[in-house]
């Protein structure tokens, strides 16, 4: 007997509601009749692991008593969370759009014969629906996740037109942004993989790049900043006032934080287009900086880090305990995590200031660091990768690189790693497991990005280039 005709509707569907995903899909595939009743968006928007539940669904199964059904079905469906939810993909259908993302041009190359791309339509003329919208981002993140751990992926002809080394890099998920020694601000069609404008402007090499909106800001050697228009690629305006090359920046809110060689810590309010506050407290230069809220965390040659506040332009606190120059920071409000040239890293909490743990394994300096919460991970130029917990254990050493490891890019789903000899590496962080190898990266990189389904680096040779892989 097919319970699907002898059950009202909403009773169906929440019996389906109480399968797993692996269960949804097999359902599916039994007859036309079963596929078209799993594809409902509120089925796949719903997950629940609970089946003690399912004695008070036969409890309530009457089909003469409607209204106690639906009282049932309103107060469980609060406890129920989404399938996406439950993998932490719910932000592939709100915060983004994996339907409407875009392929490489995959004519241009095909590495190994294993091409990451596959169509996912319900053809004209058939007696299927469409795919729901919450079952078909289920399905293509589930292949794009397959893609990262198999190592299938498409790689776009090089990004060439600096005459220099790429110094910074930014990017919007469709356009890159590229500053080099060459002087030079170039933008990217991803897509295209073609140089769409170009701007003459800068007096010296471009030190750093931030990209917002419609905004895009450049650090510069010359001291300068510059507010850039992305659309027309003009410039709106440029802030002076630091004596040396402006090497690091970030926003928090409407303000512009900017660190320079000069050893101050500048705060500059983009809608009036005005300097407003100068700090001061490191000895030696700022080696690296980042920032949560209203607070800015920087890191300096003097082996100290500084906590600012932003709001009331003041240094909260100076954390000491390095060694030698802190060359990565994160902060995340609870705690902040440095690296340093000692080979060590520490976790301090913010205030009052204390150590809490002193992370010691790397034999030579940290060059880099990226954290979430639950995770920290750190390469080194001794050529490793070490994920620690935040009670200060190391819970794998990742080898596989060759020459300091450069870069990190730290998500819920996995590890990436860029180094020397042109190696990036995928690992799985939460097992230390080894995922793949990108041996077809093109060039050197010394910069990276990365989002959910593309991976950009930026080579350190001359003349300038950028590679592009696509996961999707």
């Amino acid at each position: 007997m097919d319970f699907t005709e002898c059950l009202q509707p909403e009773l169906v569907d929440m019996i389906l509601s109480y399968f797993t995903d692996k269960e949804l899909c097999t359902f599916s595939e039994c007859c036309v009749q079963w596929r078209e009743i799993s594809n409902k968006d509120h089925l796949w928007y719903r997950y629940k692991n609970n089946v003690d539940m399912c004695h008070g669904v036969l409890f309530w199964m009457s089909r003469n008593d409607k209204c106690r059904c639906t009282l049932f079905m309103q107060h469980f469906n609060i406890h129920r969370l989404h399938h996406c939810m439950a993998k932490g993909w719910l932000r592939y259908g709100l915060d983004g759009d994996i339907l409407t993302e875009n392929h490489l041009n995959i004519s241009m190359t095909n590495v190994a014969g294993n091409s990451p791309v596959f169509k996912l339509f319900v053809s004209e003329g058939s007696r299927l629906s469409p795919l729901c919208k919450w079952k078909n981002i289920y399905i293509r993140v589930h292949h794009l996740h397959k893609n990262w751990r198999k190592g299938r992926y498409s790689v776009s002809p090089l990004l060439k037109g600096h005459t220099e080394k790429v110094t910074a890099m930014a990017c919007n998920g469709k356009f890159v942004v590229s500053g080099s020694e060459d002087k030079t601000l170039r933008l990217w069609d991803i897509s295209q993989a073609t140089c769409v404008r170009k701007l003459d402007g800068h007096m010296d090499t471009i030190t750093k790049i931030i990209w917002k909106g419609n905004t895009i800001i450049t650090g510069c050697e010359d001291s300068s900043l510059r507010v850039i228009d992305s659309n027309d690629f003009r410039i709106l305006f440029s802030l002076q006032g630091h004596s040396g090359s402006v090497d690091h920046m970030t926003l928090v809110g409407k303000v512009l934080v900017t660190a320079a060689t000069d050893r101050t810590i500048r705060l500059w309010y983009l809608p009036d287009r005005k300097l407003i506050h100068i700090m001061r407290g490191h000895e030696q230069e700022v080696e690296c900086m980042c920032s949560f809220g209203n607070h800015v965390v920087t890191g300096s040659w003097d082996h100290t880090l500084a906590l600012w506040d932003v709001e009331h332009a003041e240094l909260v606190h100076m954390y000491e305990g390095h060694t030698e120059v802190v060359t990565c920071c994160w902060y995340n409000g609870e705690r902040i995590v440095s690296g340093s040239a000692d080979g060590d890293l520490r976790i301090w909490r913010p205030s009052p200031p204390k150590c809490l743990h002193v992370l010691q394994g790397h034999e030579a300096d940290v060059y880099c660091l990226a954290a979430n919460t639950s995770v920290i991970a750190s390469g080194s130029s001794d050529s490793t990768v070490r994920v620690w917990g935040f009670d200060g254990k190391c819970r794998y050493t990742l080898n596989g690189h060759l020459g300091v490891v450069r870069c990190l890019h730290l998500c819920e789903e996995r590890l990436v790693s860029g180094g020397d000899q042109k190696k990036v590496i995928v690992w799985d962080y939460k097992t230390g497991e080894q995922m793949n190898i990108v041996h077809r990266h093109p060039s050197l990189l010394h910069l990276m990005w990365a989002n959910e389904t593309k991976l950009i680096t930026a080579s350190p040779e001359r003349p300038g280039t950028i590679a592009v892989l696509s996961y999707w």
